[in-house]
């Protein structure tokens, strides 16, 4: 029996390593420049002016829900449309900023918020869409630009699943107000924990980050010191020293410098992290093409380059197959699964929501037949062949019949 596969990986070199004992050696724990430099790397390389790091996706999330709430004037009877397959952080990061998810069904085939389905759900109240590129697969973006255009909405893309893809050849999160993201261990670049949030706009830049540390007046990028040596200029320009001058209730969403250095070596190897789940993810997509009519394998159109965070599979509804039958077969076999992001069965939101999946066809389909493999950066040429065996095992007629793969 194999090592367990994982659908994660974190890949921390010697480069990551030389990073974080610079940081040591300066004794600099809080946030200064290896942050600094991580923020703007980030940004530039999604399309944006500035980079706000933060203790997590979600908490990106949230804090975009706040700027643009005070920016907008935006209330708790606001609705925000999000997908119905999501990981849970995004509908919840609008209820925690008092406001209203709006669900929208998403595409069969990429998994993402359908714009077919995006207007019959606008209303007066409608003031933003939350577009999520899950699994790694871009949205449609040219598409729900021109909806948000239209009805004059706010876009806050997620791109929690999906650094550094691209539709049309921009990169996601540029088509955004505010674009957030996760650097969790598990994600395609990695801070161990965090999140970072990406605007254009300096007015919403400042808000963030006041959010994100209590709510202080001291906002700017100077103030996020990557010299502890440099006082900024306006810090002293009130009767309080403006870091400890409040101005909005705010949050503890900061990170520290050690977070910063991890994520400063991982964009600096990103050509090798992505090059290899690229190569991963087509191996598993060419050895699995047989099996196309019992399962439903990641495609995407050729404008989008694919950054697959994660490999799904979606079990046909005619194939014959068992989903939950496969996923405990690939378990035993020491592939480890997860369910594709089912939102609206989970028990939280049925208590919330009511029992709503139905309204939502697709999504519902994708949570009784979906589920996710690791075609991440760590797997081994021997892993591969391995999943395929056990995969290919079991979609053939001995395979679920009770025989071992041979």
């Amino acid at each position: 029996m194999v090592n367990k596969i994982g659908v994660g990986y974190a890949s921390v070199t010697e480069l990551e390593k030389k990073y974080v004992m610079d940081a040591l050696d300066n004794q600099r724990l809080s946030q200064g420049k290896y942050v600094a430099a991580f923020e703007k790397k980030f940004a530039n390389m999604h399309g944006h002016k500035y980079g706000i790091m933060c203790n997590s996706g979600t908490s990106a999330l949230h804090l975009a829900m706040e700027a643009l709430r005070e920016v907008d004037g935006w209330n708790d009877e606001t609705e925000i449309l999000v997908p119905a397959i999501t990981f849970i952080a995004t509908s919840n990061a609008v209820m925690h900023a008092g406001m209203k998810p709006i669900f929208v069904d998403v595409h069969p085939v990429t998994y993402n918020m359908n714009p077919d389905e995006i207007e019959k759900h606008i209303t007066e109240k409608t003031k933003a869409i939350i577009p999520v590129h899950c699994f790694g697969m871009p949205c449609d973006m040219p598409r729900i630009t021109a909806i948000a255009k239209k009805y004059g909405l706010r876009i806050i893309e997620d791109c929690a699943e999906a650094h550094f893809a691209k539709v049309n050849g921009q990169t996601i999160g540029s088509f955004s107000d505010i674009m957030a993201c996760s650097t969790y261990v598990a994600h395609t670049i990695t801070t161990g924990v965090g999140g970072v949030m990406c605007t254009s706009d300096s007015a919403l830049m400042e808000i963030l980050r006041s959010l994100l540390a209590h709510g202080r007046a001291c906002s700017c990028e100077r103030c996020i010191a990557s010299d502890a040596n440099v006082v900024c200029p306006k810090r002293m320009g009130t009767e309080i020293d403006r870091r400890f001058l409040f101005v909005r209730l705010g949050y503890s969403y900061r990170v520290g410098e050690m977070e910063g250095a991890l994520g400063l070596g991982q964009l600096e190897r990103i050509d090798e992290i992505m090059g290899a789940r690229s190569h991963n993810a087509q191996t598993l997509i060419d050895a699995l093409t047989p099996f196309e009519d019992k399962i439903q394998l990641p495609r995407h159109p050729e404008n989008v380059e694919h950054t697959y965070m994660m490999f799904p599979i979606l079990v046909r509804g005619n194939s014959g197959i068992d989903k939950e039958d496969f996923i405990r077969y690939l378990e035993k076999h020491n592939i480890e699964t997860r369910p594709m992001l089912s939102l609206l069965n989970q028990p939280i939101y049925k208590k919330i929501f009511g029992d709503i999946e139905k309204q939502y066809p697709v999504a519902e389909y994708i949570n009784h037949n979906g589920f996710y493999i690791g075609c991440h950066h760590g797997l081994t040429e021997q892993d591969l062949q391995y999943e395929i065996r056990i995969i290919s095992g079991y979609l053939d007629e001995s395979g679920h019949s009770g025989k071992e793969p041979s």
